[in-house]
């Protein structure tokens, strides 16, 4: 083997395994967004408050980054506007009802089910696209389907004052508004928007519309005066969104969508280990079959159309 190759090989390995870790960062940085989520809620902030400052803190960090780096966030035309108020919207519905979700049921089974979008996205590919149907992927579907009904029939789903049925309607929503979000994303050709731009205007207009619905809801937007909180606010705004978002689309560079995606099953997973050490969650063999179900059938899913794609 020549010298130059030697090099390239090296190289190649080295991009693939600084890939790997940009990939398990951006999946356990968010799967603590539970923690500093229900930490702020038991503080007396509302969902909408919670939201607000989560979205609103990540996108002026992203502003400063993109005016350091001389990014331009200027829209160019009213078809990225609509794209990116369009897209905005259902990643804002995402967020609140996985929110609602972490505060009716046990967060790692909040975070589990929401997991699942890439099995809604097959199946809407499927029922609505016109895509060949795979027995593998229908399989994985009704495995997946099994999963949930697992998860709602253990005894780790409960948590105290919580509202079992909603958490896990909200769930079930956050789930199928994420997919439908990385659908029209594809559809209307959003991705071709630069990603910083992109990025930015997502959660900059999330954070407008939470604390529009601070106002309108709760009458008032929380002034958060405490230090504490104002750590869990950095965590959950810097850490679990603007390290997981920027780290995520490094994974994908690197490695690409598929593999970046399989080790996504690391945000459930967290969100499960630290609920079970800090929220005083549960894990039952029944509740533990089912997030390993679900967790089996999107790795499934993920690697199937990435196959199919080849």
């Amino acid at each position: 083997m020549s010298v130059a190759l030697k090099k390239y090989e090296r190289k190649k390995k080295r991009i693939r395994i600084n890939g790997i870790f940009y990939a398990i960062i951006s999946s356990a940085s968010f799967g603590f967004s539970p923690i500093f989520s229900l930490s702020l809620i038991a503080a007396g902030l509302s969902n909408f408050d919670v939201l607000s400052y989560r979205w609103a803190t990540a996108a002026i960090v992203l502003m400063i980054y993109a005016f350091c780096k001389k990014k331009s966030l200027k829209l160019s035309s009213f078809d990225e506007l609509w794209k990116v108020v369009l897209l905005s919207i259902l990643r804002s519905i995402t967020s609140v009802t996985l929110l609602i979700g972490y505060a009716n049921i046990a967060s790692g089974i909040a975070s589990t089910i929401n997991f699942m979008y890439p099995v809604v996205v097959a199946l809407c590919m499927m029922l609505f696209f016109g895509e060949q149907k795979s027995p593998i992927n229908f399989i994985s579907i009704l495995a997946s389907i099994f999963g949930v009904y697992l998860l709602a029939s253990g005894d780790g789903l409960k948590v105290a004052d919580g509202n079992t049925a909603l958490g896990l309607t909200c769930s079930i929503i956050s789930a199928l508004s994420f997919a439908a979000y990385y659908l029209l994303m594809k559809i209307i050709r959003a991705d071709k928007i630069e990603v910083v731009k992109f990025t930015t205007w997502i959660m900059m207009l999330s954070a407008v519309y939470f604390v529009i619905c601070a106002f309108i809801f709760d009458g008032k937007l929380t002034i958060v005066t405490d230090g504490r909180q104002w750590l869990n606010i950095a965590g959950l705004g810097l850490w679990s969104t603007m390290v997981s978002n920027f780290t995520g689309v490094k994974a994908v560079r690197r490695i690409g969508p598929t593999l970046t995606s399989i080790l996504g099953a690391l945000q459930p997973l967290t969100a499960v280990i630290l609920g079970v050490l800090f929220l005083d969650e549960h894990l039952g063999i029944t509740t533990i079959t089912g997030i390993t179900i679900i967790l089996i059938t999107v790795t499934l899913i993920v690697a199937h159309q990435h196959s199919k794609g080849h």
